[in-house]
């Protein structure tokens, strides 16, 4: 059984007596990531800082295993709760060794000298991360990526039961945003901790998170990521109504008014994009369509001809109006 690391009981949150979400009952337990979704001014950050202890929450209780957090110390908080942000504002010209080993600050009065044993810590973290190969390079000398990776190690380095993680792939390119995603689910595994994450990359965070905390309307609603996303619509509500699931392609797609349709047989790679180049271009991809491409692995074959390439067959199809809603051939 999971043991409860992070429980927030009846609590609401907010700016003084103003309540940004309210009545708020949520849970993380071990080896759980927990992706936090809503739109912009939801009350993300807020939440975020209340459970950090930057702010007062207006009412009920934050527990960290089960204690409040009302009754520890900042230093004791600090032992248990460790924060990755989105960059920092100024990146410190020590090495990476260095900036990771400041993790270990909460236990220290002073970071003058670390025991044998904190640093093979370090040691086990710079690998467990992989990045053993900065170790001592200077960190305001590696790439945005590299240092976010940095920054997951020092939280790492900190030994603390929970990390939050606020927009940790917000400046990062896509093999990147990859690279945070599947190193968080490894780390939640091998290193029996829990991670909280701020995001708004909402197809990775329904592909990889073990939870949703959804926020809407001044509420907080937790389940796992298909049941938030189907009952609360929020591929609809994030992307402002712009798109729309498409039973055919089982993918979201962005509404447009269709004046072709085509159907596409097939289930390679190739059948993927030909649906996509489609559907970009205003062409409805629907199981019942008059007219069908047939895909191989390798060959688009319609109305008799071969393509060369996905341009051709979407050329073809756009430049011929018998392919037009209620045409036939």
């Amino acid at each position: 059984m999971k043991d409860l690391i992070l429980k927030l009981e009846n609590i609401s949150v907010g700016y003084h007596s103003k309540e940004i979400i309210s009545e708020i009952n949520a849970s993380v337990f071990t080896n759980e990531l927990v992706a936090v979704l809503g739109k912009n001014g939801a009350g993300k950050s807020t939440l975020i800082n209340s459970i950090l202890g930057f702010q007062k929450v207006i009412k009920g209780e934050i527990f960290i295993e089960n204690k409040s957090l009302n009754k520890i110390s900042s230093q004791e908080i600090a032992q248990q709760i460790a924060v990755v942000l989105p960059r920092l504002s100024i990146v410190p010209k020590i090495k990476v060794e260095e900036l990771v080993a400041m993790g270990r600050l909460p236990y220290h009065k002073v970071l003058k000298s670390i025991s044998n044993e904190e640093k093979l810590m370090i040691d086990e973290v710079l690998h467990l991360v992989g990045i053993t190969d900065l170790a001592n390079k200077f960190a305001n000398e590696i790439s945005e990526g590299q240092l976010q990776l940095v920054m997951i190690a020092r939280a790492l380095c900190q030994d603390a039961k929970l990390v939050i993680l606020d927009e940790p792939t917000s400046n990062l390119d896509l093999a990147n945003q990859y690279k945070i995603f599947n190193l968080l689910n490894e780390l939640k595994t091998k290193t029996n901790k829990s991670f909280l994450m701020i995001t708004h990359e909402v197809d990775f965070a329904l592909e990889n998170a073990d939870k949703i905390w959804w926020i809407e309307n001044g509420k907080l609603v937790e389940n796992i990521p298909e049941q938030v996303a189907f009952e609360h619509q929020i591929m609809q509500k994030l992307s402002d109504q712009n798109l729309y699931y498409n039973n055919v392609t089982n993918r979201f797609s962005i509404s447009q008014k269709h004046i072709k349709s085509i159907n596409v047989k097939g289930n390679s790679e190739l059948a993927y994009w030909v649906k996509n180049a489609l559907i970009r271009n205003g062409i409805s991809v629907e199981n019942n369509a008059e007219n069908h491409i047939e895909i191989t692995e390798n060959n688009i074959i319609f109305d008799n001809q071969n393509f060369e390439n996905i341009q051709a067959i979407i050329n073809f199809i756009q430049q011929n109006e018998k392919y037009n809603y209620n045409r036939s051939e």
